[in-house]
């Protein structure tokens, strides 16, 4: 199993439509990958609370875990993939913060 975690920093003018897009375009590439058991599961929310918060910006915690790493490979491969990105990159007034690794413990599905 593995958890990639990523924050993403959202000019607050541009939320609603990073929202809209990750739902139009990444939501269904998540699906996908469940519905293959490439992905057990992955969020997206608002953080309320953050100790590495960015002016003018609201943050985004996304978390996805991978039943292996071939899944997190499947998903950033993806021409979908590639075109959201793009897309959300945009959005963005700083540079994310990226973390991934093995899961060593967990709960839940």
């Amino acid at each position: 199993m593995q958890t990639v975690g990523i924050v993403l920093n959202v000019g607050r003018d541009q939320a609603e439509a990073f929202e809209r897009g990750f739902c139009e375009m990444e939501e269904p590439i998540w699906a996908d990958l469940h519905a293959r058991g490439e992905l057990v599961m992955a969020t997206l929310s608002r953080l309320d609370i953050s100790t590495a918060g960015q002016d003018g910006a609201v943050q985004y915690l996304v978390v996805a875990i991978f039943a292996t790493d071939r899944g997190h490979h499947l998903h950033d491969s993806d021409p979908r993939f590639e075109d959201w990105n793009r897309r959300a990159d945009a959005y963005q007034v700083a540079e994310p913060l990226v973390f991934g690794g093995d899961t060593i413990v967990h709960a839940g599905p």
